[in-house]
């Protein structure tokens, strides 16, 4: 571990085990809403407690991150979860 880069708007970005893991599972699902359930059973599923709270940390974190290119938006579902938005260009 160690080696998760992110470049985004030409700008390089190390990441954390948990945000790679976390941006991971957003691009693999894009535009699709994810509960916040399966959030943490797939990020968070080898810690054992599960804390929602995390989530909102993590989401916020790759926001700040993700902010530099206009054609990615993590949106929040209220009550729900977190959907990455993709802008296609089709």
């Amino acid at each position: 571990a160690g080696n998760q880069v992110l470049l985004c708007g030409g700008v390089r970005h190390e990441l954390t085990y948990r945000e790679a893991k976390l941006l991971q599972l957003f691009v693999s699902h894009p535009n699709q809403l994810l509960d916040r359930g399966f959030i943490l059973r797939h990020v968070w599923a080898d810690e054992g407690i599960l804390v929602s709270r995390s989530v909102d940390m993590f989401v916020s974190r790759l926001r700040k991150l993700l902010r530099d290119d206009p054609s990615l938006r993590l949106a929040a579902v209220h009550g729900i979860g977190y959907r990455l938005e993709v802008e296609s260009f089709s």
